[in-house]
């Protein structure tokens, strides 16, 4: 397997989808559900990427991003339905932003980029 991605988002069927097409890439995928989880996992230094959406219970994706900012350099791609978030993921210090639904291959350039691959 290649890299790890964390992928955090609160719903089963989208962090399934994300799962199949990143192994299909050769990825290997952690999950997380909460805000919560991902920090546990990004402290621990599992993973190489964070893919993280911002509407969660519990703690936000914006939340989640300025705590893992103030001490950790991951690359943080936060994802959202809509347009009006984008300039807070950003100031945040989210690396990029993917507007929900994205393509495949919007999903493979962004990941590719933040993890200094190959296009």
């Amino acid at each position: 397997m290649g890299r790890r991605i964390l992928v955090v988002d609160d719903e089963p069927q989208i962090r399934r989808i994300m799962r199949a097409v990143l192994v299909a890439k050769r990825y290997e995928v952690l999950e997380a559900e909460s805000g919560e989880d991902a920090l546990r996992y990004i402290r621990s230094g599992l993973c190489d990427l964070v893919l993280l959406d911002i509407n969660m219970p519990g703690m936000s994706g914006i939340e989640v991003c300025r705590e893992v900012r103030s001490s950790f350099d991951k690359p943080i791609i936060i994802m959202s339905a809509g347009e009006e978030n984008k300039a807070k993921a950003l100031d945040a210090g989210a690396n990029d932003y993917l507007k929900k639904p994205f393509s495949v291959s919007e999903l493979f350039s962004c990941v590719k980029s933040h993890l200094g691959e190959p296009g």
